[in-house]
């Protein structure tokens, strides 16, 4: 299968999947010759579609990456996103077609990065194949892995909107450069820091200005490509004729690995997209204070529960810095735990890359520790997710946007599996369920910076906890996972039911309210999903009404749950 039909059938299965346009709430299902057929006559031409029926994620799934169109009678075949794309935008508004010409540029890029990664890839296979000697080296190894695997469900995130060719090798982590930050010298009086600067932190002449600003001015960083593109900069701001600093590019591509500190990582404003034109990578001050304080919050429920006790750890996020509400300079330094020498970080989103030799990252990885096989692996993952996330919601009323990036999972030989949390700046808290659980930490709610972080129900909290806990670290793993071949695919959800049900009867026996939990996850007949496409690209935010477009759900997909536990 070339790029450009991959693309243009991940596109066609997440249309489907949000019922984008209507097309399957408004079409018809029929079978011929033993092929399933989805007709449309709402869109100008009637279309045909190769669909399978799915129960995962959507009820119909695309099986080919072309379609047929009725012409003067005959049906005839239409392959290409961009064709894809121009039927589907038939009938709109201008303003909304604006949004679907806008999309096929960024689903051009990723035909083109895409075809870009899959060279690198091929030329890297033999350092690819290398996990590394110490964790620092594991973990930017599986961070440049997962980088070459899509989204499991956004079906253009191949595509760094806005990096050229030549700032996709320079830039992005599927090409592992190495390279030094920009610096700007702006008066401290204007600075806000949140603690000290570290001590490989640059001074005033080793970036070439003059010692004599050493007193009176703070150095913020800035990544080269926000570099090239700033307008104006603020006033009394002196730009520094020098670099400094060598950094290599992780999983979130703005957030950098520094190459002589393998400890710490500084994230930076980053004029790029990524899932959706809409989500420009810059960095909101107020995301710096919220992410700090659920970091001292989640630490102080590992410890003083213990239940969690051991089950996860929790970066540390206390300094960064920032000017005003600027969201292009600022930054934040993310200093990690001490970790064994045989510890290996893996973010979830490496779980199922490919290494060079076709196996899947973490059965190479279990492999190489020579511990625990994969399906005992999976039991334990299972274990520990539903363990951790599904305390935390249930008795804390915290849910956390953990993504396949920002989940990490830390595996070392003969010891139990347990999570590395970081970046929790977008969380969804209940404060009724957070009062009662934490009545000393109640007058700490007032902190928080974004309002949206605070729900009025439980609602907000399961919907989290489904797209993000369960279908993304969870379900998407496991689907990736069985089609290799490495996993059971029907073994695997009995486990993972498994390990929820068991969970949920824990905390049903400790008195907590598990009602809601239970029907989202084992009673409805479908889940909510992330209808990421339409809020990140097709659809205006007043078109989609979302007040964060990272947070639009349907309740359209089939529960995978729902079964004999």
């Amino acid at each position: 299968m070339t790029e450009q039909q991959r693309i243009c059938r991940r596109i066609m299965d997440a249309c489907l999947r949000e019922d984008v346009r209507q097309i399957r709430s408004q079409g018809r299902s029929l079978e011929r010759d033993g092929q399933l057929w989805l007709e449309l006559d709402h869109l100008g031409t009637p279309l045909r579609l190769p669909v399978a029926e799915c129960d995962y994620m959507q009820p119909l799934r695309a099986t080919a990456s072309h379609w047929f169109y009725r012409s003067e009678g005959q049906w005839r075949q239409e392959s290409g996103h961009r064709a894809w794309l121009g039927r589907l935008m038939a009938g709109l508004e201008p303003d909304e077609q604006a949004l679907y010409q806008s999309y096929m540029e960024e689903a051009d890029a990723a035909v083109e990065q895409g075809e870009l990664c899959r060279q690198s890839f091929a030329e890297q296979a033999e350092e690819l194949a290398y996990f590394g000697t110490n964790w620092g080296e594991r973990l930017l190894h599986a961070d440049q892995l997962a980088s070459f695997l899509d989204h499991p469900y956004y079906p253009t995130a191949r595509a760094k909107f806005g990096f050229s060719r030549e700032q996709l090798r320079a830039y992005a982590p599927e090409f592992a450069p190495v390279f030094e930050l920009n610096w700007l010298a702006l008066p401290a009086a204007r600075v806000t820091l949140t603690g000290p600067l570290p001590d490989w932190w640059p001074d005033v002449e080793q970036v070439g200005l003059a010692a004599s600003l050493a007193h009176s001015h703070v150095l913020l960083p800035v990544h080269p490509l926000t570099w090239q593109q700033l307008g104006p900069m603020p006033a009394d701001a002196l730009p520094a004729p020098e670099t400094f600093l060598p950094v290599v590019p992780t999983l979130s591509v703005r957030t950098l690995a520094l190459k002589d500190h393998p400890t710490e990582h500084l994230k930076v404003p980053l004029d790029m997209a990524t899932l959706g034109q809409k989500n420009i990578r810059l960095i909101k001050p107020s995301t710096l204070y919220d992410g700090h304080w659920f970091a001292q919050c989640l630490t102080r429920l590992e410890q003083q529960d213990e239940r969690l006790q051991g089950r996860y750890r929790h970066v540390d996020e206390s300094v960064a810095g920032h000017l005003g509400d600027d969201k292009l300079y600022a930054f934040l330094l993310r200093r990690y735990p001490e970790f064994e020498p045989d510890e290996t970080l893996v973010p979830v989103a490496a779980l199922c890359s490919p290494l060079p030799d076709g196996r899947p990252y973490i059965a190479g990885l279990l492999t190489q520790q020579g511990g625990l096989g994969l399906e005992d692996w999976w039991q334990q993952y299972c274990a520990l997710m539903a363990e951790v996330h599904l305390r935390l919601w249930l008795k804390y009323g915290i849910a956390l946007e953990s993504n396949q990036q920002n989940a990490v999972l830390s595996i070392t030989p003969n010891q139990p599996l347990s999570l590395v949390m970081k970046d929790n700046d977008a969380a969804r808290l209940w404060p009724t369920r957070f009062n009662h659980a934490c009545p000393e930490l109640a007058d700490q709610l007032d902190e928080l910076k974004d309002a949206r972080i605070l729900v009025d129900d439980e609602l907000a909290l399961g919907q989290m906890f489904t797209t993000i806990t369960l279908q993304l670290d969870l379900a998407a793993v496991l689907e990736g996972l069985a089609e290799q071949g490495w996993l059971n695919r029907e073994a695997g959800y009995r486990v993972l039911r498994l390990s929820l049900r068991r969970e949920l009867d824990a905390l049903h026996r400790e008195g907590l309210d598990t009602r809601l939990a239970e029907a989202l996850l084992f009673n409805a007949e479908h889940q909510y999903v992330k209808y990421l496409l339409q809020s990140g690209s097709l659809l205006s935010k007043q078109g989609s009404g979302a007040a964060d477009i990272n947070k639009f759900y349907g309740l359209s997909g089939p529960n995978f749950l729902r079964g004999d536990t």
